[in-house]
C-alpha cells in the first residue's frame, strides 16, 4: 500500500520496479555445492590447483582453492552461489556455482586481490569433489553461514546515479521523502529477527550509507546491474 503522499506519483514509482533476491544467512555447516558464505569451497577433483607464490604457514601447498599472489594464504570464501538454489533473476545464470574470493586481511580494498569463478556444471556428489583443504577456517573474518533466500519486486533506491532523473524534485520534500524510504530502504527496518533484510541481497537496487553510486562517475558502467550487496552477513 502506498503512502497517500506518494500516490499521485504511484505509476511512476512502479515503473522503476525489478526483481531482488533477499538473504538469509545461518551459522551452520553447508555441503560443498551449497549456497553460502564463509566455509569450504565447491571444486570438483579435477579441478586445476593455484600455484601457491610463497610458502604460508598451516596452508596447503596445491588445492583449487584461490591464493593471495603474495603470501599464498588462502583467499576467504566471500560468497558462493548455487543458482539452482535461488529464484531465477533476469539476466542472471540458471545453473551453475559462482564464486568470490577475498583477501580478508585487507577488508578495506576487497577489490584488490578478488577472485571470480564460475562453475557452469554443479557435481552434487561429494566423493567426486575436492575436499582435502587444510584451512583454519576459524581464522576467517567470516564464519560458515547457509543462506536462503526470498524474491523480492524493489522500487529505485535514492542511493541509484538514476533517481533524481527519474523522480521529481517533490519527492525529496521532507515528509514525502520519509515516506519514500519507508517503501525503500527502511522498508524492513522493523524486522528484528534477520538484521540486515533486505539489503543483504542479489540483484535490485542498491544502498549506500552515503548516498553514493560509483557509476555516476562511470558512464561504461551505466548498464551494469547489482551483483550481490551485504549489510549484515550474521546475526
Amino acid at each position: 500500500m502506498f503512502p497517500k503522499s506518494l500516490q499521485q506519483y504511484q505509476k511512476l514509482i512502479e515503473s522503476t520496479a525489478i526483481p531482488a533476491v533477499l538473504m538469509s544467512f545461518k551459522e551452520e555447516k553447508t555441503a560443498l555445492y551449497q549456497s553460502k558464505i564463509g566455509g569450504v569451497p565447491y571444486f570438483p577433483n579435477d579441478y586445476p590447483a593455484d600455484p601457491m607464490y610463497v610458502p604460508y604457514p598451516d596452508t596447503v601447498n596445491y588445492t583449487p582453492w584461490p591464493k593471495h599472489p603474495k603470501t599464498g594464504r588462502e583467499l576467504m570464501l566471500l560468497i558462493q552461489l548455487n543458482f539452482e538454489e535461488m529464484p531465477p533473476l533476469p539476466s542472471f545464470p540458471r545453473k551453475g556455482i559462482l564464486q568470490l574470493f577475498v583477501d580478508d586481511k585487507n577488508w578495506h580494498n576487497l577489490e584488490k586481490n578478488l577472485r571470480v569463478i564460475y562453475h557452469p556444471k554443479v557435481i552434487r556428489k561429494e566423493d567426486l569433489l575436492f575436499s582435502d583443504f587444510d584451512n583454519p577456517l576459524d581464522a576467517y573474518r567470516i564464519q560458515e553461514h547457509s543462506i536462503s533466500f526470498q524474491k523480492e519486486t524493489e522500487y529505485i533506491t535514492p542511493s541509484d546515479f538514476r533517481f533524481n532523473q527519474v523522480l521529481p524534485n517533490d519527492v525529496i520534500a521532507d515528509r514525502i521523502w520519509k515516506d519514500y524510504l519507508s517503501i525503500t530502504d527502511h522498508r524492513f527496518r522493523s524486522q528484528d529477527k534477520d538484521p540486515g533484510y533486505g539489503r543483504n541481497k542479489i540483484g535490485g537496487y542498491h544502498y549506500s550509507q552515503n548516498g553514493r553510486d560509483p557509476r555516476a562517475s562511470r558512464p561504461e558502467w551505466k548498464d551494469s546491474l547489482l551483483l550481490v550487496q551485504f549489510q549484515n552477513y550474521a546475526h
